[in-house]
């Protein structure tokens, strides 16, 4: 335990030292993450897919606001949609422009939220955002799960049918179209579930580990974690969604494990020095509930020995009153 102390102290101060370096690098990576995954998945305009592109974007993102990238990924998607089809542009902005009203109206804030749940999809690991958007943010953070939550499903089904596309949609047939992409996204009953599961377990998290309990986060962290499989598994019984039950427990797990590490760097307490104060003022008695957090204590106590002219010892004191001969 005190090795991981250690280890945690050495990166609080590292980043603490670097924290104007280390930011935009963390932005840029994510950036370039989040557009390559994007040209990889629905990457419809090829001149457009190009490394070099994504990689000048990410550049641009990592010195600019959170928000531009929320905004230049939508954009890009956006871009690659309309290449596919005019209607499946039409009807994914008209979607991701409610998101962003919601988005900006409730959580401006939490654009990493929107951007990185998506990418978590993609890895299958899904709950792992959703626990640390409880831990980390507020309850406004719920909406931007489900904006985040709603991108994605409404991208996996335009990449879904753009397979059966041969080139394309038919024009003649937009209407017709328009009616079945709205359908699609709409009609999904697995975002619908997915929406209500992952906004509701972030929510639940937050107020959990709001609470004035030992242990909150931790109760927090495996309340949201069987609320989120729960609803899930519900929904696949009532609503036929077809969710993987291993996959989606594993995932679970190690979305609790990453929890347990932003715990473990922000929130690490030791609830067994646990302390109450009261004290009072001319107008109010207070109720004081003090828990210490869990620190590295350094053992390393330098002695510095003083050597005196006469020798190795100390010298003694000379006495104060008469001497010599009266």
């Amino acid at each position: 335990m005190t090795k991981l102390l250690e280890i945690r102290e050495l990166v609080k101060n590292f980043y603490g030292k670097y924290e104007n370096f280390i930011v935009p690098v963390l932005k840029f990576l994510l950036a370039l993450v989040t557009f390559l995954t994007i040209n990889s998945k629905i990457g419809f305009m090829e001149k457009f897919a190009k490394f070099p592109i994504a990689l000048i974007l990410a550049l641009l993102c990592s010195f600019l606001p959170l928000n531009f990238l929320v905004l230049s990924a939508a954009a890009i998607c956006l871009l690659h949609l309309y290449a596919l089809s005019l209607e499946a542009a039409a009807v994914v902005g008209i979607i991701f422009l409610i998101l962003f009203l919601l988005y900006f109206r409730f959580s401006p804030k939490d654009g990493v939220v929107a951007v990185m749940l998506p990418l978590a999809f993609c890895l299958k690991i899904p709950c792992a955002v959703t626990l640390a958007a409880g831990l980390l943010g507020g309850p406004g953070t719920a909406v931007s799960v489900g904006c985040g939550v709603i991108a994605y499903y409404s991208l996996d089904f335009v990449a879904s049918i753009s397979k059966t596309a041969d080139g394309g949609i038919n024009m003649s047939e937009m209407a017709t179209k328009f009616k079945s992409v709205i359908d699609g996204i709409i009609g999904n009953k697995g975002m619908l579930v997915a929406v209500v599961a992952f906004s509701l377990a972030t929510l639940v998290v937050y107020i959990i580990r709001r609470m004035n309990i030992d242990h909150a986060w931790i109760i927090a962290m495996i309340t949201g974690s069987l609320l989120n499989i729960l609803i899930l598994f519900v929904g696949d019984l009532a609503l036929n969604t077809q969710v993987p039950v291993a996959g989606t427990i594993f995932g679970t797990l190690i979305g609790l494990a990453i929890a347990f590490v932003i715990k473990f760097f922000i929130f690490n307490l030791d609830y067994a020095r646990t302390e109450k104060v009261q004290f009072e003022d001319d107008e109010y008695y207070y109720y004081v509930k003090a828990v210490p957090k869990v620190s590295l204590v350094s053992s390393d106590k330098k002695v510095k020995k003083v050597r005196t002219a006469g020798g190795t010892g100390a010298r003694r004191p000379r006495p104060t009153g008469k001497s010599g001969r009266e």
